[in-house]
């Protein structure tokens, strides 16, 4: 399997913010989410559940919505705006003012045509969207109190809103209130907010209030079809099924309860809604919901995307809170790491030891703790996209939505306990737009961007000056979200979401190979020591190499690529970081959320039918296998070798996470 020793980094204290809101879009199949902090994150279905997109927001604007509209995705909060964002660029693109206040809900019309707000005002507000254009048409009738949310019936042209101890249904088409349906106070001077609402085809609405309730109502007559108490607190989120036969319902108390429209008997045609399941997998909140065609997607405060798949109670999988692009830079020669916090940097240089064991699994005594260098802040606490250090730590940088930003770094009594640090930022020869992904060259030559124009520009690095030294215009249609470079320093690899991976010449400012289009997105790509193959592995849980001399996959790919083991590709877990070391040049290391794997090339595959437990070799087993797996090391954001024989595997706990959470609603369990 291969020895070494490990750097086990735990001081890298990221913490994922809370989910606020859940979409799905049915053009794209993709689901967007936000979180507290502003961010947005869609994630592709078509790529078992790959993150391939993160817009990148600000503690001060909070988003309160998200709306699908084809392919379009919109944004509203508690500025009174509505955001398009261009999901090339992961920018915002274009805005409308609502001018009634704080935007709560939003919601679209099935033609694409327009979008309904509602807002702090009590006005439900119509955008008008047609030929890729956002602005402002028109507000209905104002009503009392503040519209928290909405839903639209395209063909009944009506609009359903939910509010304060009531809710209303709004023609379209004359902006006036058709029935108004009231909801009763247990106590007089406890109001009963209605959360979120749903109309139905047949004119079935849906409501959840604050008393707990999911309540069923006749949308011609405005009268209670049915109630149902649920849950212990407050209802925050509905979603219904394209079928329109199954509702959700979620809140306070995180379970998720499943409603169908149903038959009472065998021997009777006669339909009602009843409770037919619940799901107890979250910790706190549950803020948002959406279905797709297959699972329920659920999300709230305790960070984690949850998807259970509807008919098979087994089939449920967990994505993990930490962005899957990279927020841990390795400067090998310096033995040091750049860690990336949502609006700052940290380089810390790590611990070391002259001990070695040949005792498996040992703890080395530590010689020299792990020390903070620099904590470099961003200005106005704006959210970096994406960072990089060298090999030798002597340059760092980032890019956020206000540009792209490069430091020189100068180190000085590097062997001491506590080296002098000085950082200069540098002003001239830096392209003016933002960044989606950087990497350094290992000489320090060098440094590639990916742009949020779709090129690639090489700068040129001084000591005394950085220029421009070559770029690639239009080089895709789609955004760049995989860069690796060759330890020769000579070769560039970039992936982009259209499946386009290219080998370009760094000095030589050619276009050196063209990967073969696999229909897989690329989750993590590296070359191999010699800089003559690239490895790449694929959201479909494949791993290929390609020879880039030659300009064709190499002959152990092109044995093994259609014998990758059944149970192996349904694996959930997306592979994110993947590595190679002179010292094991016949062994790829890689690395999902839960494990760390090798996979040895000198090795045979294990059977195409292959049972789960039969696919990988553990530590000391005899068992032989191309798969070994390591289970010791667990929640790993990053791993990376810095020496021959060291490793760097940096961790975040699921409990360290969770200690930073807000308390949850207590429930009375059973024996307590």
């Amino acid at each position: 399997m291969g020895e070494f020793r490990v750097h086990r980094v735990r001081f890298f204290e990221y913490q994922p913010k809370a989910i606020q809101c859940i979409v799905y879009g049915k053009e794209v199949n993709k689901v967007a989410l936000s979180r507290s902090d502003g961010c947005i994150e869609t994630w592709d279905l078509k790529n078992d559940w790959y993150q391939d997109k993160v817009i990148q927001g600000s503690e001060s604007k909070s988003i309160e919505t998200l709306c699908w509209q084809g392919e379009r995705l919109y944004s509203a909060g508690l500025d009174g705006d509505v955001v398009e964002y261009d999901l090339k660029k992961l920018e915002p693109k274009a805005s409308a003012s609502s001018n009634a206040g704080p935007v709560w809900c939003l919601t679209t019309e099935s033609h694409g045509k327009f979008l309904a707000a509602g807002t702090e005002d009590g006005c439900v507000v119509l955008f008008d969207t047609d030929y890729n254009s956002l602005q402002y048409y028109r507000s209905f009738d104002k009503q009392e109190g503040r519209i928290l949310s909405i839903a639209w019936n395209t063909s009944l042209e009506v609009i359903l809103t939910g509010g304060v101890d009531n809710m209303r249904l709004w023609s379209v088409k004359s902006g006036h209130a058709v029935q108004r349906m009231t909801l009763g106070r247990v106590e007089k001077s406890k109001e009963t907010i209605v959360w979120c609402v749903a109309i139905l085809s047949d004119m079935t609405l849906v409501s959840g209030d604050s008393r707990g309730r999911t309540i069923f109502w006749n949308g011609k007559q405005g009268t209670q079809i049915k109630s149902f108490q649920m849950h212990q607190a407050d209802v925050l989120c509905l979603a219904v099924h394209q079928d329109e036969k199954q509702v959700f319902s979620s809140g306070v108390d995180p379970k998720v309860v499943q409603f169908q429209y149903t038959t009472t008997s065998r021997e009777s045609d006669w339909k009602m809604w009843v409770r037919t399941k619940i799901w107890y997998q979250h910790t706190h909140d549950v803020r948002a919901m959406a279905v797709t065609p297959t699972d329920v997607v659920s999300g709230g405060v305790d960070t984690t995307l949850l998807a259970n798949r509807l008919g098979n109670e087994k089939n449920k999988r967990k994505m993990r809170s930490i962005p899957m692009h990279q927020l841990v830079g390795v400067a090998k020669d310096r033995n040091a790491l750049l860690l990336q916090y949502p609006d700052y940097l940290e380089l810390w240089r790590l611990g070391n030891t002259r001990k070695t064991s040949e005792k498996d699994g040992e703890v080395l005594p530590e010689e020299i703790p792990p020390q903070k260098l620099i904590q470099l802040k961003t200005k106005d606490g704006q959210h970096i996209a994406c960072s990089a250090i060298s090999s030798r730590a002597n340059w760092m940088s980032y890019s956020d939505i206000d540009g792209f930003k490069l430091y020189k770094i100068t180190m000085t009594d590097t062997e001491s306990i506590s080296p002098s640090v000085d950082l200069r930022k540098v002003k001239k020869g830096l392209p003016s737009y933002s960044a989606h992904r950087i990497v350094f060259t290992p000489d320090e030559k060098f440094l590639v961007i990916a742009t949020s124009c779709q090129k690639i520009v090489v700068i040129s690095l001084d000591e005394d000056s950085v220029s421009l030294y070559h770029a690639w215009d239009d080089y895709t249609e789609e955004s760049i979200h995989q860069l690796s470079v060759s330890s020769n320093s000579k070769l560039v690899a970039v992936a982009d979401l259209s499946y386009k991976i290219t080998v370009l010449g760094v000095e030589s400012k050619e276009v050196v190979s063209q990967l073969p289009s696999y229909k897989s997105t690329v989750t993590a790509m590296t070359f191999t020591p010699d800089s003559r193959n690239l490895i790449t592995a694929h959201a479909d849980q494949k791993i290929y190499e390609f020879d880039v001399e030659k300009k064709e996959y190499s002959d152990w790919c092109r044995e093994v690529c259609n014998k990758f083991p059944n149970a192996w590709k349904k694996r959930h877990q997306i592979i994110h970081h993947i590595s190679t070391s002179p010292r094991y040049p016949d062994k790829i290391f890689f690395c999902d959320l839960d494990k760390f794997f090798i996979l040895d090339k000198t090795q045979p595959f294990p059977s195409i039918g292959s049972k789960p437990f039969n696919l990988v070799a553990r530590p000391n087993s005899s068992k032989v296998s191309a798969f070994h797996v390591c289970t010791r090391f667990r929640y790993l954001i990053h791993m990376d070798f810095v020496n021959d024989d060291w490793v760097v595997m940096v961790e975040r706990t699921k409990l360290a996470m969770m200690e930073s959470l807000p308390m949850a609603m207590q429930q009375k369990k059973f024996g307590t």
